[in-house]
């Protein structure tokens, strides 16, 4: 079995989370809640322990060296268990077909608009489909080179165009659409860092248990100041109503930067980090849905799986008829509904065990 550190466990899980700032994320968030749209992102940033609790809990009431999948099926039983991991594999493989068709339509709108959109798409999996193949160690190892160029890159693009143009009242009215509807899209939309599922992989691959916590708390403290970051620097950039009509929030930023004569149009310079970030992204997606089913099925290895679903993958990223549509898929499926999946899910999985294991003899 392939074993990773902490610094490669953090790093894997940043990523995998905040990926999601290179597609149309504030833009959703502004629709929705106006110039609150940070607020909902507050709201829902406080939900993300219970995935990481639930999660530690599902696998410690499992057998020793269990992972979130074997836990669970223990847990449940062979036909629940299985049903409930099933749910998760198709968690991780939709976010990965949906991510890739959006991620493939801005390259092909904004970069490469005389590229077929199926040149794009088999490009962008040929290495997804390699790095999940390598394992998980791979990934980590890339991650933990490429996560502070991925960071640094952000936030020193965040402040080009807080310098270019900033709206000092662009958070007013405080609570945009509405308080009640702010409130409550920020407990919907507590899945926004649904992602944090991706914990039930990587925990029981690292080599000491006992920086579970560290990684946990990490991506969420990292990952929640980076989207809150960028959302509220974009109301400040684009206020409200612009923030809401932007298809690409951070690629528009890009292009407002002008560092004097000489460097202008530095899009294409960020597009090399946005693009390493997504394909790792891919990459996880990937190797967690084949890891996924092959413990459902009890095989010994992953790497069987990963090429044959590339193949589907690439299938069900030509679904959507057009990008509007996989975005719609991802604000209205996997960001209304993703948390039943990562926080709700576990959460049972965790109390069937406790009660479970109070019942069992000493």
């Amino acid at each position: 079995m392939h074993h990773i550190g902490l610094r490669e466990a953090t790093a894997i899980g940043i990523i995998f989370i905040i990926t999601k700032i290179f597609l149309p994320f504030q833009r959703s968030l502004a629709e929705e809640g106006g110039s609150a749209a940070w607020i909902i992102l507050v709201i829902a940033m406080l939900f993300c322990p219970l995935t990481w609790w639930a999660i530690r809990g599902v696998i410690n009431n499992g057998p020793e060296n269990s992972t979130l999948i074997t836990a669970t099926e223990d847990i449940l039983g062979p036909i629940l268990g299985s049903a409930v991991n099933l749910m998760y594999c198709t968690f991780f493989y939709m976010i990965t077909f949906i991510v890739l068709r959006e991620f493939s339509e801005i390259i092909s709108s904004e970069i490469l608009p005389r590229t077929p959109l199926m040149a794009i798409l088999l490009a962008l999996l040929l290495p997804i489909a390699f790095i999940a193949h390598t394992g998980i160690e791979a990934i980590g190892r890339i991650s933990s080179i490429t996560v502070f160029l991925i960071v640094g890159s952000v936030y020193l693009l965040l402040i080009g165009g807080l310098m270019t143009h900033m709206e000092p009242k662009a958070l007013s009215p405080l609570w945009g659409t509405g308080r009640s509807h702010v409130l409550f899209l920020g407990v919907i939309k507590s899945s926004l860092f649904s992602e944090l599922l991706v914990l039930g992989f990587l925990l029981p691959r690292m080599r000491h248990q006992k920086d579970w916590g560290k990684v946990a708390w990490w991506c969420i403290i990292v990952s929640s100041v980076l989207l809150l970051s960028t959302t509220i620097c974009y109301l400040f950039i684009f206020p409200y109503p612009t923030a809401a009509r932007i298809n690409v929030p951070l690629m528009e930023i890009s292009k407002l930067i002008v560092y004097g004569r000489w460097l202008q149009r530095l899009e294409s310079l960020f597009l090399i980090v946005w693009l390493i970030s997504t394909v790792v992204k891919l990459a996880v997606g990937l190797y967690c849905t084949a890891s996924a089913l092959s413990q459902i099925f009890h095989l010994p290895r992953h790497r069987p799986l990963v090429f044959p679903l590339t193949i589907t993958i690439f299938s069900f990223a030509m679904l959507p008829d057009s990008e509007m549509t996989a975005i719609a898929w991802d604000r209205d499926i996997l960001r209304t509904y993703g948390s039943i999946i990562s926080i709700g899910l576990p959460m049972l999985t965790w109390l069937v065990g406790i009660i479970r294991k109070g019942r069992r003899p000493a």
